[in-house]
């Protein structure tokens, strides 16, 4: 489906049908979800935290690096929406990872701007307690739960010793289950997302969503 929309035409102003205007609260949930966008056998914290910060061992002479970001979204439940949205993202060490998109539809107004940092498995120690830890060769299981008593029933993860995040999912207490797929590339030696898919469930909608990333520019320490 288009993003061009039909417009009822009163006076000088054009504003959107009653059908459209219904759209903006569905939409502004989905995205709300999409920013948020970011357990169950016995492991000592110690090693949840060295698994934590070995994510980011192999990237830790990157100071910051920009990219191009292209998201399909598709609505899965009435009214069955397809959206494209395109945009920039910056990562600056050690955990600022942001996006803005630039051709944010109507009903996505005040979502230009979204902080990815739950996406950093460095940075859930501040958020998150973990329950439990196993290893499957390369990979790490980790189950953790949040440190508040909100609305996030519990976290998994699983994370390569190498490529680091391969997979997050956000489990709420309302039933809502949150997946995002990392699958990684090396630029310039270095491991950086190249697409990710998400699912998002939450009570009513269902939403997948299937993003690239191109154009990365990296700036590094000096050797």
């Amino acid at each position: 489906m288009s993003l061009r929309r039909d417009y009822a035409v009163e006076g000088r102003r054009a504003f959107p049908r009653k059908s459209e205007r219904n759209m903006g609260p569905v939409f502004r949930g989905v995205a709300a979800l999409v920013a948020s966008l970011a357990l169950l056998a016995e492991g000592p914290p110690d090693e949840a935290a060295r698994v934590f910060a070995t994510t980011g061992a192999r990237t830790s002479a990157v100071r910051s690096y920009t990219f191009g970001l292209h998201v399909d979204f598709a609505l899965k439940t009435f009214p069955y929406v397809h959206v494209h949205l395109d945009g920039t993202g910056k990562y600056v060490r050690p955990n600022l990872y942001s996006i803005h998109f630039r051709n944010v539809p109507w009903f996505g107004k005040g979502f230009e701007n979204i902080r990815m940092d739950p996406m950093e498995p460095v940075t859930w120690p501040a958020t998150y307690d973990v329950v439990s830890l196993m290893h499957d060769g390369t990979r790490s299981i980790v189950e953790m739960k949040d440190r508040t008593n909100g609305h996030v029933r519990g976290v998994h993860a699983v994370i390569d010793e190498e490529d680091g995040l391969r997979q997050v999912q956000w489990s709420y207490v309302n039933g809502g289950v949150i997946r995002v797929d990392v699958n990684p590339v090396e630029v310039d030696g270095y491991p950086v997302p190249q697409t990710e898919d998400a699912d998002i469930q939450v009570p009513g909608y269902h939403v997948i969503a299937h993003a690239t990333f191109d154009q990365y520019k990296l700036t590094t320490d000096p050797p």
